[in-house]
């Protein structure tokens, strides 16, 4: 077992040296490594704070030289968290960090709060990937390296996005459905005894057990604070959460369901969310247990970002796998926003299967497939939310109707003119994935699962950017009248070097309609 005493210790490299602000070069301490992770909206600023080793007096973060509160969020002293509420929109802010003595832990940089309500700026640039956890320790034909995920979100950046969406799969460190309920018994030998080696979680006591929580400290400094550092201080970032979050794959056998997520996974996930999740500032005005599934992200007039969690609110007895009360929410904001382009970004993928049970759609893998399906627990449920919100989506005549999802480990983009019983042909729905960070050979589709993704029989659909099982990003160029879209990709093998130069695989627009 690693050192437990040390938050980012096990085997990652992921000191960060000299940081270059402003093309300053300077050192920080060396016993001490930090992650930043900020979020935004028009008035306020929020910054995650993830600390080596927990220190003996809380981190000082000022804002225009004005200090805010620092907020301890877990109970080791690793994570810490300000939120500075009441600033001017659309502005940018000076922030220094320190420790207690007043040593800097970093160079001061600039960080900007979102567009005020009634602004329309010209344009606004977002930055969309997916699935960029896993354990680099479990070889290259799994996960990338750190360093190559590190090189893919360093020339996303390079694009100077003005905000980041990070859309599911932050970790993988899969509990029953890998350790119990696999059907492969050396398989199963063989995931326990990885897990035992770096970061064991035993469900037989409390998931904040010292022990259950010091490996959660682990995978997460690994899987999360190991690979962003502080590459996004001055790009406000949003989580979104998918199964592997839960520390579960999105399965279903004889044993029952993987979700909704039973009480110990829902603590180990909440867990990573004190610790190594920014600050969430939009979520809605529900008790928790729904609130935590959505956060809404507003660019003044221009656009307005629904980012849900597809995965605790599932229904096994006939409805969604969105609780009934977010869909709600999700539809009002629909028909009422004044914003030019609302966009809708879920963690289980409009526009595509790969045959695996936790999706909108009721198809099964395609021909013979070497791996057995648990599509036969599918609800249908789940694909009349879909049509619920695909209809509102295409409703407004004045909006492209736009979804780009995470889950899916794959780059591209389609045209949805019909979904069931609806005809969306008047304003078709524009299905996106963002592409996957850290993906290696076996973890895309046509290896896992022995399907390469497809268009789902409920649809009719035309390509915008054929799909690629490949990794990569998606940048969004937001103006009044339409949505420039660059899609990225790239795949071993070939060279890392070309990350740092990579062009876009595919660029297309989505106008708003006449």
């Amino acid at each position: 077992m690693y050192d437990r005493r040390d938050f980012l210790r096990g085997g990652a490299t992921i000191g960060l040296g000299g940081v270059f602000a402003g093309g300053v070069a300077w050192s920080r301490p060396a016993d001490i490594v930090r992650t930043i992770l900020p979020s935004a909206t028009h008035d306020a600023l929020a910054l995650k704070v993830l600390l080596d080793r927990p220190p003996t007096e809380a981190p000082v973060l000022t804002i225009n030289g004005r200090a805010v509160k620092a907020q301890r969020v877990d109970q080791d002293g690793y994570a810490w968290a300000f939120v500075q509420r009441g600033l001017k929109g659309g502005t940018r802010h000076t922030l220094h960090l320190t420790d207690a003595r007043g040593s800097a832990l970093r160079a001061p940089w600039e960080l900007s709060t979102l567009p005020p309500p009634d602004s329309t700026p010209e344009r606004y640039r977002v930055l969309f990937f997916t699935c960029a956890g896993g354990d680099e320790a479990l070889g290259p034909n799994q996960f990338l390296p750190l360093s190559t995920r590190r090189a893919l979100l360093d020339r996303a950046l390079s694009f100077k996005p003005d905000l980041a969406i990070a859309n599911g799969d932050h970790v993988y460190w899969d509990q029953k459905t890998v350790l119990e309920y696999g059907r492969n018994p050396e398989r199963r030998a063989r995931s326990a005894a990885f897990q035992r080696s770096i970061a064991y979680i035993d469900e037989s006591k409390a998931f904040d057990d010292e022990a259950n929580r010091q490996s959660v400290n682990i995978v997460a400094g690994r899987q999360i604070a190991g690979l962003y550092e502080d590459r996004f201080a001055s790009v406000p970032l949003h989580f979104i959460s998918d199964d592997h979050d839960y520390y579960e794959n999105d399965n279903a056998g004889e044993w029952g369901y993987a979700f909704p997520p039973r009480p110990f996974i829902l603590g180990l996930l909440r867990r990573t969310q004190q610790l190594a999740y920014p600050v969430a500032l939009g979520r809605p005005a529900l008790p928790a247990w729904q609130a935590e599934t959505l956060e809404t992200v507003r660019i003044g007039k221009l656009l307005e970002l629904a980012l849900f969690d597809c995965r605790r609110g599932w229904s096994t007895d006939g409805g969604g796998v969105v609780f009934p009360e977010v869909e709600r929410l999700l539809l009002e904001r629909l028909r009422t926003s004044d914003a030019a382009h609302y966009v809708h970004v879920p963690s289980n993928p409009f526009g595509w299967s790969k045959g695996a049970l936790g999706e909108w759609y009721a198809d099964g893998p395609p021909g013979e497939t070497p791996q057995v399906t648990d599509k036969g627990y599918w609800q249908s449920g789940w694909f009349a939310q879909h049509q619920r919100l695909a209809a509102a989506l295409t409703a407004r005549p004045d909006r492209a109707a736009v979804t780009i999802s995470g889950d899916l480990h794959a780059v591209g983009a389609t045209r949805i003119t019909r979904s069931g019983d609806l005809d969306l042909s008047r304003n078709p729905l524009h299905a996106l994935v963002a592409g996957p960070v850290s993906t290696a050979n076996n973890g895309f589709p046509s290896t896992a699962r022995g399907a390469f993704p497809f268009t789902p029989a409920a649809l009719k659909a035309e390509a915008l950017n054929k799909l690629e099982e490949k990794n990569g990003f998606t940048l969004f160029d937001v103006t009044r009248e339409k949505i420039e879209v660059r899609q990225f990709t790239w795949r071993p093998p070939e060279p890392i070097e070309a990350i740092a130069t990579l062009q876009p695989s595919s660029t297309f627009t989505i106008a708003r309609p006449s």
